[in-house]
This record gives C-alpha cells, structure tokens and sequence, in this order.
C-alpha cells in the first residue's frame, strides 16, 4: 500500500495543463501508459510473424490466439479489480476448474439445458466469491493466505467429485467456443462501443471544464478517441472479411466494457482506488471497505463461472487438473499491464493488453516449436521488468 494522502483514482484525475506539452509528460499520465504497451505488442507481433514465416498473423492462428486470450483476459480484468483496492486472488487456476466441472456435471450428469447450464456455473462462482469475501473483508483474514488456502482445497474437491477423471460436458456448451457474432453485428458492437467510448471521454472533458479544472480537450478526447478508433477500424475490417467476432472475444468485449467502466467512471471505481492508495484515509473518509471488497470478490466469482464455461467449451472437457499455473498467468499479466501489486494502480484495458501480450509470445514460441521451458523464461523476465518498472514509477524499491 502507498501512503499518498490523494482519494481520487489516478485513472481520473484530470491532465493538468502545463505551459508545454511533451511525449513524456502525456505519456506519464496513467491513461496513457497503454501506448507504448500498445507499440510494444505491435513491435512482438511483427517479429513473430518474420520468425513464424508468416503463420503468426494468419487467420487460423489469430482465431486460436484468441481463444488462449479470451480466459486470462476475462480474469484478467477480474485481478485488476481485486488488485487494485490492494488484495490478491491466488486461487484462480483452482476455482476456473472447478467451475468447469460444474458445467460438465450440469449438462451432462444432471441434463441441464445451456442456459440453466451458465446460470448454475456462474452461480457456483459466485459462491466461491462469496467464501472468499467472508473470510477476506469480514474475518480479516489476508486474502493471500485465503486464496491460497482455496487453491489447495478446491482442487483437491475437485478431484475428489470427478474421481480424478474428466468430465465431458454436452455438445450445446461447446458453442461459446466455436460460434461467432455475425460480420455486420460484430462491426455494429465495435462501432457501438468506440462511440460510446468517446462520449465518456468527452462527458469527463466537459464535467473538469464546467468545475474549472485545467483539461485539454485533444489529450483527454481526441487522442483516446482516435488511438480506440484506430484499433476499432482494424478490428471491423478483420471482421468483415473473415467471419466476425468469435464469441469468446465478444464476451471479452464485455467484461472489459464492464469492469473498466466500473472502475473509470463510477463513484464505486473511484472508492476502491481510494482504499488501495491509502487505506486509512479510505476509513476515515467514510469508506465502507468490507462492503466494497465483498462486491469485488463476487464479482471475481462470478467471472470464474464465465471463464470455467470458457475453459470447458475450448477443451471440450472438464480436466480436473485443468488451468494449472493459470493464477500467475492472470497475475502476470495483470501487472504487466500497469496494475500495482501495491494496490491503487491499475486499469482493465492495461491488463486485457498484458494477456494479449503474454498469451502471442506463449503462442509464437509453440509456432516456432520452442519448448515450454523458454516460454516459462520469457513470461518470467517480462515480469520481473514489469514489477521493476512498477516500483520505479512510485519512487521507491522493492525491498523498502
């Protein structure tokens, strides 16, 4: 935790306007760190596809790209949320699992139809959610032991119930993986969203403006909008000539559009930044902190469900085993993409960019038929870089 005295997050605190504006001082604010992120994929992108002799980038195995990226990104923007009030979910491989062997066991054992399928998966969860708020904001247990303790637990149930057997789920699951939102829907939805996107933007230039707050209009507005715009253009153009927006990238969409919502632009987003920047601030300004981190860790469950349907669909199985070493990945990825492991720092969008940057070098090197061994390295190293950049970007080191 930090002992900055500021309650306001620093994704919404305003630009201050300064007599001139450098590259370096847009690119300090916060909502801008995604930038280089962004240039840096591109930059890996590029290179894989010169190593990989052009399959990198073909439609085949952008589609199985995005489908190892939909469920670290969906839990992705779950850590984020946990992380950034100053918490940590270690428990993620573990209940991911056991929430597909709950769609397994619904669909298959119990017959249950899809839906009451993904309700009972979602529900499931967020009972897991529930458990883990109890202990966490109620019986002020710390959330790394909890999760942890989860960790083992859940996956020892898990393998109890299934007999350490897989489970097959009922073909009608397997559709999350396989089906894709038509080519003028999927153009509708991103236009849909970059709009409304632009709208916030402008809606929070306009509310610093009206309350005297120094804002320029082309940081806050225009540069957001066109850089969004740009990558909502390249995303409709692939969707158009291929086949649309693969589902599980939809419901990325989603819970991206949701949580980084939540986070950026409600008075809820802002407490939890205000908690993880300084917590006895938080208490003393009126915070109900245990009220707060029992919604996010439900919220957390909740996209367990969502991922484990995700997991159960792509693998067309229930492995009780499954999703092994997945927490790091999340966590991985979280804090590459800007999230403190310090707590109040972080953004959705940031984390979504880490999993998409974690999961190309992963799928690169199995391309190039590098052993996992040398992507366990590389993931390792982007890391440690991450932490380090983290902790040199507050001022302090990490054994402080």
């Amino acid at each position: 935790m930090t002992n900055s005295p500021s309650l306001v997050a620093p994704e919404v605190t305003s630009v201050s306007a300064t007599p001139r504006l450098t590259l370096a001082n847009i690119l300090s604010q916060s909502r801008f760190r995604l930038i280089p992120m962004i240039a840096v994929l591109i930059f890996i992108w590029i290179v894989l596809e010169m190593l990989t002799g052009g399959l990198f980038l073909s439609a085949r195995n952008l589609t199985n790209l995005s489908g190892q990226v939909a469920i670290t990104a969906v839990l992705a923007a779950g850590a984020v949320l946990v992380m950034v009030p100053g918490y940590i979910d270690l428990s993620l491989g573990a209940t991911v699992a056991a929430s597909a062997v709950v769609a397994a066991f619904a669909s298959t054992v119990y017959g249950f139809g899809f839906w009451p399928t993904v309700l009972v998966t979602i529900g499931f969860g967020v009972v897991l959610g529930f458990w883990h708020a109890y202990w966490i904001a109620w019986m002020h247990v710390p959330s790394f032991i909890v999760t942890l303790a989860s960790l083992l637990a859940i996956r020892g149930v898990s393998l109890v119930i299934t007999n350490a057997e897989t489970i097959s789920p009922s073909m009608d699951l397997l559709v999350i993986s396989d089906a894709s939102l038509p080519p003028l829907g999927s153009i509708v939805v991103l236009l849909g969203m970059w709009l409304i996107f632009s709208l916030l933007q402008w809606r929070e230039w306009r509310a610093q403006v009206s309350a005297g707050v120094p804002a320029s209009f082309k940081i806050l507005v225009l540069l957001p909008a066109v850089s969004v715009g740009a990558v909502s253009f390249l995303g409709m153009i692939i969707a158009a000539n291929y086949r649309g927006i693969p589902l599980p990238v939809a419901i990325v969409l989603a819970v991206v559009a949701i949580t980084g919502g939540v986070l950026r632009y409600t008075p809820f987003g802002r407490r939890l930044y205000a908690v993880g920047g300084n917590r006895q601030a938080a208490l003393l300004a009126g915070i109900d902190i245990r009220k707060h981190i029992t919604v996010v860790f439900a919220a957390m469950g909740a996209l367990y469900g969502v991922a484990g349907l995700m997991l159960v669909a792509r693998l067309s199985s229930a492995p009780p085993t499954a999703g092994q070493g997945l927490e790091l990945n999340v966590i991985a990825a979280a804090v590459i993409g800007g999230t403190s492991l310090m707590g109040g720092r972080g953004t959705v969008a940031g984390a979504v960019i880490g999993a998409v940057l974690m999961e190309s070098l992963a799928n690169g090197m199995s391309l190039m038929n590098l052993p996992s061994s040398y992507q366990s390295i590389a993931v390792g190293l982007v890391l440690l870089f991450a932490v380090y950049v983290d902790v040199r970007g507050r001022g302090s080191r990490g054994d402080d």
